[in-house]
C-alpha cells in the first residue's frame, strides 16, 4: 500500500486546485509521461486509486493514472469501471471468464486498462462486463453473483463493511444503491466525539462511537443522509459539511436566513428528510423493499483480517504483523435494519408508513 499512498503519487502532481476561500483546495492535478504523449487528470482521488489500485493488486501509481485518463475520456465512472475489472480477474481466477486478447491475471496493467477500454466500446468481453457487475454475473453464471459487489446494481465504492460499519448499512439501504456520500457516515470512523455528543443522546455515545460495535450505526447513518441530502440541494462540499461537520446545519441555516431565505437547522433537516423519503417512495412504487436493502454475502459470511504493518528499517518495504490485530465481519445486519427503518418511521418492509408522509407532509 506504501507504493500507493500520497507520498508515492506526489511526485506526479504538478499544481492544487480548490474552490474559492476553500481552505482544504482538495483537487490534485497530475501528470505523466505515456510516449509522445503526455496525460494530465486532476487526480487520482481516493475511491480511484483504490479502485484501479489494490482491488486489481495493482501497485504500480502510472497505471492508475492512466487508468482514471481513459475513464475521464470514455464518460465512465471510475469507481464502478474499477470494480468491474476486478470482478473480471476474480471470475478468471475462478475459472469462470477468459478473454483471447487479456490475460485477466490480477494486478495485470494491459488487462486493467484493455478492459476500459473493451467496456467504453462494448467490444469482445467489454459488451457483457458495460452491464455492470450484477448483470455481467447473471450472464457468466456458475457462482459468479457471489463475485459481484454491488448493492441494487450500483458497485461498492471504496469502503470497508466489515470495519466500517455505518458505511456499510450507508450502502445497503441507500436509495439510489451501494452509494458512500448519500449517507457518509463518518463520525465514529473520524472520532468526531463531540460532534456524537451534541446529536445524540448521552447513553448512546460511547457504542456509537465503537466502530466494530453495529448497535447504533443506524442513527448515523439517519443523521448523515439527512445532512447530505440538504448539502446536495445546496450545492455545498461534503468535506466541510457531512465528513468533517467543520460546518454545522445550523451554521447553514444562519446562511440561508442571512441571504433572505429564513429557516433553522432543523427544518434544513426535516427538508432532508423529507428528500430520503420520497426516493424511498419512487423504489418502493418499483417493488423495492427489504429484500434490496442488503450487502453482497461475502461481508456477512468471509471474516476480514486486519494486520498492522510497519516499515522494514533495511529494505523500506513494508512489513506485516504476524498476527491480525482485529478480524471484521457485518455480525447483523438484519438487526441494523431494523433499528433504520424504526428511526425512520417505515414499517418492516422498508416502506415510509402513512404516519411519516402525513408528518413530512407527502402526500401519496
Amino acid at each position: 500500500i506504501h507504493k500507493l499512498d500520497a507520498r508515492a503519487f506526489s511526485k506526479y502532481w504538478v499544481k492544487r486546485k480548490g474552490c474559492a476561500a476553500c481552505p482544504l483546495k482538495c483537487a490534485r492535478h497530475s501528470e505523466i509521461q505515456d510516449g509522445d504523449q503526455t496525460i494530465r487528470i486532476e487526480g487520482p482521488e481516493y475511491e480511484t486509486t483504490d479502485a484501479f489500485g489494490p482491488l486489481c493488486w495493482n501497485d504500480d501509481p502510472e497505471v492508475v493514472i492512466r487508468a482514471n485518463y481513459l475513464c475521464n475520456e470514455y464518460g465512465l465512472d471510475t469507481i464502478s469501471t474499477g470494480v468491474v475489472v476486478a470482478f473480471a480477474m476474480e471470475c478468471h481466477e475462478k475459472g469462470l471468464l477468459d478473454d483471447p486478447e487479456l490475460s485477466l491475471e490480477w494486478g495485470d496493467p494491459a488487462s486493467i486498462l484493455g478492459l476500459i477500454e473493451r467496456i467504453a466500446y462494448r467490444r469482445g468481453i467489454g459488451d457483457l462486463l458495460a452491464e455492470g457487475v450484477m448483470r455481467a454475473a447473471q450472464g457468466i453464471g456458475g457462482g459468479a453473483e457471489y463475485y459481484a459487489l454491488h448493492v441494487k446494481g450500483v458497485e461498492l465504492p471504496r469502503q470497508e463493511p466489515r470495519i466500517a460499519k455505518g458505511f456499510g448499512l450507508g450502502h445497503a439501504v441507500g436509495n439510489r444503491g451501494a452509494d458512500h456520500l448519500y449517507a457518509l457516515p463518518t463520525i465514529d470512523l473520524a472520532g468526531k466525539w463531540e460532534v456524537a455528543e451534541q446529536l445524540f443522546p448521552a447513553d448512546i455515545v460511547e457504542e456509537l462511537m465503537d466502530t466494530a460495535n453495529e448497535k447504533y450505526k443506524a442513527d448515523v447513518v439517519l443523521y448523515g443522509e439527512h445532512f447530505s441530502a440538504v448539502a446536495d440541494s445546496l450545492g455545498l462540499c461534503k468535506f466541510s459539511t457531512a465528513e468533517t461537520y467543520v460546518v454545522m446545519v445550523d451554521r447553514l441555516a444562519e446562511g440561508l436566513t442571512a441571504l433572505g431565505l429564513p429557516c433553522t437547522g432543523e427544518e434544513l433537516l426535516e427538508a432532508g428528510e423529507r428528500i430520503v423519503n420520497l426516493e424511498r417512495l419512487y423504489n418502493v412504487r418499483h417493488g423495492f423493499g427489504r429484500a434490496q436493502d442488503v450487502l453482497p454475502r461475502r461481508f456477512t459470511e468471509e471474516p476480514l483480517e486486519i494486520f498492522k504493518y510497519t516499515p522494514d528499517p533495511n529494505s523500506g518495504l513494508m512489513k506485516r504483523s504476524a498476527e491480525p490485530i482485529k478480524v471484521g465481519l457485518v455480525e447483523d445486519l438484519d438487526g441494523m435494519l431494523t433499528r433504520y427503518y424504526m428511526l425512520r418511521g417505515w414499517d418492516a418492509n422498508g416502506h415510509p408508513t402513512p404516519e411519516t408522509l402525513s408528518r413530512l407532509d407527502i402526500s401519496q
